[in-house]
């Protein structure tokens, strides 16, 4: 019998990885048609010229973009596809269920434009502040188009933290208990993470997403205890 579901399992896992290529496939010829406006959207909040150093390479950028833009905005299909697939094993009622993944959208999109319109901005600004003298930026739009892309996904990533609590929780792998008590290790790796992913190593663009992130693991700290609630009063009920 556990056999017949893993193979079920392997079979539903297996289709949804195609229909999410599919999708990224169809999403990014979409967004290969408006890759030109796209580049133009990362230029305008950079504020900054780019140049291109081969021949090919405005291609090639604009292939790169489509592929980014396309798994970017199939996400919320991926996801989808993602639940479908696996609520039975989480056991979450279908209510919460599309609630979750409801947020995990809105905060990967929450953090990504916050990204988009806080982060890049200064992060970038900074990094040029270094021009003068004889030192001249030239920026390459194929590294300008990678960085700017692997921010956004960073930002968008690490916004999902009490999402991933939530779920480690209902699994019972977490405790809101053991969480509140390792606060100042998560302050520490928040820190870290921070230093890491920004840009700069300026104080002011590290703490554009050590704040949010420490806010959201307190809030993943509130969603954890409400969970451990309710199991209590379903474990009491069911007594």
């Amino acid at each position: 019998m556990e056999r017949e579901k893993v193979i079920s399992f392997l079979t539903g896992l297996r289709s949804v990885v195609l229909k999410s290529l599919g999708i990224v496939v169809i999403s990014g010829i979409v967004s290969f048609i408006y890759s030109k406006d796209l580049i133009k959207l990362l230029l305008k909040t950079a504020g900054i010229k780019v140049y291109y150093l081969t021949l090919p390479e405005p291609f090639f950028t604009t292939v790169e973009i489509a592929l980014y833009a396309g798994i970017f905005f199939a996400l919320p299909v991926i996801v989808f596809f993602i639940w479908r697939e696996l609520k039975g094993v989480v056991g979450m009622r279908p209510i919460y269920g599309y609630l979750f993944v409801f947020s995990a959208i809105a905060l990967f999109y929450g953090g990504s434009l916050f990204c988009y319109w806080f982060v890049l901005p200064s992060g970038i600004q900074f990094l040029i502040s270094y021009e003068g003298g004889a030192i001249k930026a030239m920026i390459s739009v194929e590294r300008f188009v990678l960085f700017c892309s692997a921010m956004i996904f960073a930002f968008g990533v690490t916004f999902e933290v009490p999402i991933v609590m939530l779920a480690l929780a209902k699994m019972g792998i977490v405790k809101s208990r053991v969480l509140s008590k390792t606060r100042r290790f998560a302050i520490l790796f928040i820190a870290i993470a921070a230093a890491v992913i920004t840009p700069t190593p300026d104080v002011y663009n590290m703490m554009l997403l050590a704040v949010p992130m420490y806010v959201l693991y307190e809030a993943g700290i509130v969603l954890v205890k409400i969970v451990e609630k309710r199991k209590k009063e379903d474990n009491a009920d069911m007594s």
